[in-house]
């Protein structure tokens, strides 16, 4: 960024910024990030990371979405879409999940966090989460298949746990937490997904279900009321990023009634 007249942001101006919005030693930490929302960050999405790990101290978890899309039945793929006469092909060839080696699609921060030492990541072949602290083998075990944002994932075990929620430079159509109050809603709406797996007999293909992807409407809806109503959400700005915090419990208690008060149950389209 040679010659660019927009500060930079650096590992003091981080921590400064996200101090201010409320994130402090302890916390248990989910974050969904942008890191060109940030700005120029000297030393890039590393950086980001390293505050925020440093921030939390040795008695924090922060955790990170590492969802791979891209391991699904390519006839879901929304980018790139695939044309009809490859999608065989393209199922015979796709890798199976590894969760050392197979990159997410959730940015440049999560990808720096998904490598960094320490970091444990669950197993679930589309909806992994990966962690770092205390809490990150608890948090990574006994990924479900079905539901893989519902009770007994990463999220439902964030949310027991009394964790937190950052958003930084995203809006609530990225969180996850969303996702796990629709799991545990009445009126959740439900899909279909299919992905390969490794069983000792050889290379499966299977389907459970989940609740649908978000169309970028409800969920910015439910999160504009929450952040209108609720005294406990924190915002402000990380570098030149808006940024919201707040307690996972109390987002899922809202927009569970969200869910209840204007959905109907039944199947959507993935």
């Amino acid at each position: 960024m040679a010659g660019s007249t927009r500060p930079p942001q650096t590992p003091a101006s981080l921590k400064r910024d996200l101090e201010a919005v409320g994130i402090g030693a302890g916390m248990t930490l989910v974050v969904h990030a942008s890191l060109s929302a940030i700005g120029w960050v000297v030393g890039g999405a590393p950086t980001v990371v390293a505050a925020l790990i440093e921030i939390l101290g040795d008695s924090g978890t922060l955790a990170m979405p590492a969802a791979t899309p891209l391991c699904a039945d390519p006839a879901d793929w929304s980018s790139p879409r695939v044309a009809e006469q490859w999608l065989e092909t393209v199922r015979a060839s796709l890798p199976i999940f590894d969760p050392r080696t197979t990159p997410s699609t959730m940015g440049a921060i999560a990808e720096a966090f998904r490598g960094w030492p320490g970091t444990r990541r669950s197993h679930h072949p589309l909806e992994s989460v990966c962690a770092r602290g205390p809490l990150a083998e608890e948090l990574t075990r006994d990924h479900p298949l079905a539901f893989p944002e519902g009770p007994g994932s990463p999220f439902g075990k964030m949310h027991d746990a009394g964790g937190w929620v950052l958003l930084l430079g995203v809006g609530f159509n990225r969180c996850t937490a969303l996702h796990y109050a629709e799991s545990v809603s009445s009126a959740r709406r439900t899909t279909t997904c299919r992905f390969p797996v490794m069983r000792p007999s050889g290379r499966e293909w299977i389907e459970v279900p989940n609740v649908a992807d978000d169309n970028d409407t409800l969920f910015p809806r439910i999160g504009e009321g929450y952040v209108s109503s609720s005294p406990e959400v924190c915002a402000g700005k990380v570098g030149e990023a808006s940024a919201v915090v707040f307690p996972m419990r109390s987002l899922v208690a809202y927009a569970k009634a969200y869910f209840e008060d204007h959905l109907e149950a039944g199947t959507a389209e993935g």
